[in-house]
């Protein structure tokens, strides 16, 4: 028995190291397009939660637009998946992403499109969304972590999967390890 405890003793910090809680605020511009590549965006901000083990976090979090659009509360709560890489400071992260959203960013129409545009464009937006998320620029500076530029660029899944494109761009996400 004693060998055991002396076994969990030696190995127990060493998992601890290994794995850890994140928690995490941040800013970030959204938009979303039909063919357009002139996206509307909207700027918001990010609270969220990642458990990391061995070059895996896992977790989710709740987005909120500045300005609600169309009615619908300006939310959003995901939940991702990311593969890590862990050198030096360096903790570049990449995975899927899936998601509840309210946002519904639609343009002004411009002159030439019909008065009804941005009617039948809101229309096209559905809740559930898949998405790719990419943050390159990720680093940890012992128990704090910072991120800049992260990716995410996506398709809404309802009413129509591929009828619209998502683009997000995480201007800047600070985070603490518990």
């Amino acid at each position: 028995m004693r060998h055991w405890m002396m076994l969990a003793a030696v190995l127990l910090p060493g998992m601890a190291s290994a794995s850890g809680h994140e928690l995490s605020l941040g800013g970030n511009l959204f938009s979303s397009s039909g063919l357009s590549l002139a996206l509307p965006h909207r700027p918001g901000l990010e609270a969220a939660y990642a458990y990391e083990t061995g070059g895996w976090r896992l977790g989710g979090g709740i987005r909120w637009n500045f300005s609600p659009v169309g009615g619908n509360p300006p939310l959003e709560v995901y939940a991702r998946a990311q593969l890590t890489a862990e050198m030096g400071v360096w903790r570049p992260a990449v995975g899927p992403e899936l998601g509840l959203s309210g946002l519904r960013v639609v343009a002004e129409p411009n002159p030439g499109f019909p008065p009804d545009y941005p009617e039948v464009r809101a229309n096209r937006f559905g809740l559930v969304y898949a998405a790719i998320h990419a943050a390159p620029l990720r680093f940890a500076f012992g128990r704090f972590t910072a991120s800049a530029l992260e990716l995410q660029w996506g398709t809404l899944l309802t009413p129509r999967p591929g009828s619209l494109m998502r683009l997000q761009l995480g201007l800047l996400q600070v985070g603490v390890m518990l």
